[in-house]
C-alpha cells in the first residue's frame, strides 16, 4: 500500500500537467482564430448573363464583392484600359450602369449593346477597396471576358424583301401657299412703311409723359390727404408714398427700395430727416399719434416738397 501512494500522486501531477497543456493549446487557438485575415473571406464574383449576343441586343454584367468588412470604403472603380474599349460608340456602348452599396457587400451591373460582329473582349475591371483595419488599398480584379457577337440576319437566307417604296407626304398648307405667301408681302411692305415713317415728327402712338410736374402732383396729393379720424398707421403709410413718388420723379432714384438710412446719404435736410424718423416709428414700432401732430407732419410734408431743389 506504501508503494501505491507515489505512484498515485506522480499519476495525479501528470493527469495536471496534461489539464493545463489543453487549457493553453484552447487559448493559443481561440487568439488565433480571432486573429485572421477578413480579407481572405472576401469573395470577387461576376457573370455575363450571356456569352453569345446579336447586334444591338444588350448584356448584362453583374460584378459582386461579398463578405466585405461593414465600414469598408470605396476608393476606385475603372476598368484596366481607363475605358478606352468604349471610347468607340460606333462598336460598343454602356447603356446604362449602377452601383449598390450594402453593409457588407458591392454590387455593380453593366448594360452593355455592341454594333459590330465578331469576337470581342471585355477587359478587366478594377475595384479599389480600403478597410478600416488596414492603411493599404486592395486590389480587385475581374477577368477577360471573351462574347461572340453574331449579325441579326440569317445566314441562310438567299433573298431580302425590297423595301416598300416612300410615300410621299402632302402637308396641309399646300393649298395655302398663295394665300400666305400674300400674307408675308403684306407684312413686309408694312414693315418697310414704318421703317420709313420712323424719323418723322409724327408718330403712330402718342408719347405719355411720366410725370410732367412732380412738384405740383405731390402737394395736390397732400392737401387731399384727410388726418382726422384716420390711424396714424394709414395716415403715415400714405404719406410714405406721396413723398417717396416725390423723390423717385423729381431726383430719379429708386426710392420705393431703399430705407431711410439709404435717404439719409443723399438729402441733409433735417425737417425730411425728422419725417422719416416719425415714419419709421409708426411702420415699425406701432406709435399713434394725435391729430394735432398729423396736421403738424403733414404740412412739414408739403414744406419739405416746396424747398427741396
Amino acid at each position: 500500500m506504501t508503494t501505491l501512494r507515489p505512484l498515485l500522486a506522480f499519476l495525479r501531477e501528470e493527469l495536471n500537467v496534461l489539464k493545463f497543456m489543453k487549457r493553453i493549446i484552447i487559448t493559443c487557438l481561440f487568439i488565433l482564430l480571432s486573429c485572421s485575415n477578413d480579407l481572405n473571406d472576401v469573395k470577387l464574383s461576376y457573370e455575363l448573363d450571356s456569352e453569345k449576343t446579336e447586334i444591338g441586343y444588350p448584356i448584362n454584367l453583374n460584378i459582386s464583392l461579398d463578405n466585405l468588412d461593414e465600414y469598408y470604403s470605396v476608393q476606385e472603380l475603372r476598368w484596366s484600359d481607363s475605358s478606352l474599349w468604349i471610347s468607340d460608340s460606333s462598336k460598343v456602348i454602356i447603356k446604362s450602369s449602377s452601383i449598390d452599396t450594402l453593409d457588407e457587400s458591392l454590387n455593380l451591373n453593366f448594360e452593355i449593346t455592341f454594333w459590330d460582329t465578331g469576337k470581342i473582349v471585355i477587359p478587366p475591371y478594377f475595384l479599389s477597396m480600403n478597410f478600416p483595419d488596414s492603411t493599404d488599398i486592395i486590389l480587385f480584379s475581374t477577368d477577360s471576358i471573351n462574347i461572340s457577337v453574331e449579325s441579326v440576319i440569317d445566314s441562310t437566307t438567299v433573298s431580302i424583301q425590297q423595301d416598300k417604296p416612300i410615300k410621299e407626304i402632302i402637308f396641309p398648307f399646300e393649298k395655302y401657299r398663295l394665300a400666305l405667301i400674300f400674307i408675308i408681302i403684306f407684312l413686309l411692305l408694312f414693315i418697310y412703311y414704318l421703317w420709313r415713317k420712323r424719323d418723322k415728327n409724327t408718330s403712330i402712338i402718342p408719347k405719355k409723359f411720366f410725370n410732367k410736374d412732380p412738384k405740383k402732383d405731390s402737394v395736390k396729393k397732400l392737401n387731399n390727404l384727410k388726418f382726422k379720424g384716420i390711424s396714424s398707421e394709414i395716415f403715415y403709410n400714405e404719406l410714405s408714398i406721396i413723398l417717396k413718388k416725390y423723390l423717385e420723379n423729381q431726383y430719379y432714384i429708386i426710392s420705393f427700395e431703399m430705407t431711410s438710412e439709404e435717404l439719409k446719404t443723399f438729402f441733409d435736410d433735417k425737417d425730411l430727416l425728422s419725417l422719416l424718423k416719425k415714419i419709421d416709428s409708426v411702420k415699425f414700432a406701432n406709435k399713434e399719434y394725435s391729430d394735432t401732430e398729423k396736421k403738424y407732419d403733414l404740412e412739414l410734408a408739403k414744406k419739405i416738397v416746396r424747398k427741396l431743389l
